[in-house]
Order: C-alpha cells, then structure tokens, then sequence
C-alpha cells in the first residue's frame, strides 16, 4: 500500500491545527479596534465603542461598547461587552465553531470564562442553548445556563441527534445509502 506522504502531512498538520486552536488562541495578542475610544488610565480602563471588533486568535467578539480592564498581571484582563447584540465566535478544539450572543457579554481572560447576559443564547453548529445567563468555561468547554426569576421563564435547548453519530456510523448509513440507489 502506496502512501502518499503529502496527504499524510496535510492531513497531520490539519489535524494539529484543529486539535491546538483553542490553547493557541490564549497565546494570541488582543487586538481592539473601534470608532472611538476612552482610556482611564488611573483606572487601568479602556473604553471602546461604536462598531467594536475585539480579536485574539480564532476568538472574536463584537458590541457597541466594549470595556477592558487590566489585570495586575499580563493576561488577566476583564473585557466586558455590551450592545443591543454582543457577539462572540471561537474555533474549539474539534474545529467546530461556537458563536454565542447576548446584551452583555464578560469575558474573563485568566479565568478562561465567558458570561453571557441578558437573551444569551450559544450554537454550535445545529445545536442551540438560550436562557437568561450562561457561563461557559472555554478550557472545558463546560456551559451551565440558568433563567430569570420568572417561573415561567425557561432554558430551551435544540439539538439534532446527528450530530453525536460517530464518523463511522456516518459512513456506514452513507455507504448503504449509496448502494440502495
């Protein structure tokens, strides 16, 4: 069995990649860009706002203002978005992206944790979770949603099942399906 060894080396490399995209993320400069902008510097604050593109690798958040406060140390920095939609994207390990929206977005860089306020809702790929707030912790990719006060609030969740096939069960269906026709 011939291999060819630049398919081997992309497939390798493309594998890496997708399995380090979150790590290398943290690694990343944070780059803000804005139409206007306010720093407190007494405060260690800056405020950015109107059409607000915070980037750090494959992470991406969006709002009508956004406030970074910084840490005593590098890297603990507190970013808190906000707008009548913040949004925030990221690859995941798997390569499958997460892309999330709220009022209020918190995004505590030493604590690898994103706080969604306010009509939070988060989807990957078919998959949606919407609720009043969620926390989702990116290093685990571990989420935890609540509701407001209202009872008659609640946390809604769709997911196709699809989704949680294995690959080769895919294959499998899609093998048989290829040979009925």
């Amino acid at each position: 069995m011939k291999i060819n060894k630049k398919l081997l080396l992309a497939s390798i490399l493309l594998f890496s990649f997708s399995s380090v995209a979150v790590e290398s993320d943290y690694e990343q400069p944070i780059h803000v860009s804005s139409l206007k902008q306010h720093a407190k510097m007494k405060e260690n604050t800056i405020i950015f706002s109107e059409k607000v593109l915070l980037t750090q690798g494959s992470i991406k958040i969006t709002g009508d203002q956004l406030t970074v406060i910084r840490g005593e140390q590098p890297n603990h920095e507190v970013m808190i978005a906000a707008g009548k939609l913040a949004t925030f994207y990221q690859t995941q390990d798997d390569g499958k992206p997460l892309n999330a929206q709220a009022n209020d977005i918190h995004y505590d860089v030493a604590k690898g944790k994103i706080t969604l306020k306010g009509n939070a809702q988060v989807k990957q790929l078919d998959s949606e979770i919407n609720g009043s707030e969620i926390v989702y912790f990116l290093n685990t990719e571990e989420l935890t949603v609540t509701t407001g006060d209202n009872e008659r609030d609640r946390v809604n969740t769709v997911f196709l099942p699809a989704q949680f096939e294995t690959p080769e069960k895919n294959a499998t269906q899609s093998t048989t399906s290829e040979k009925e026709e």
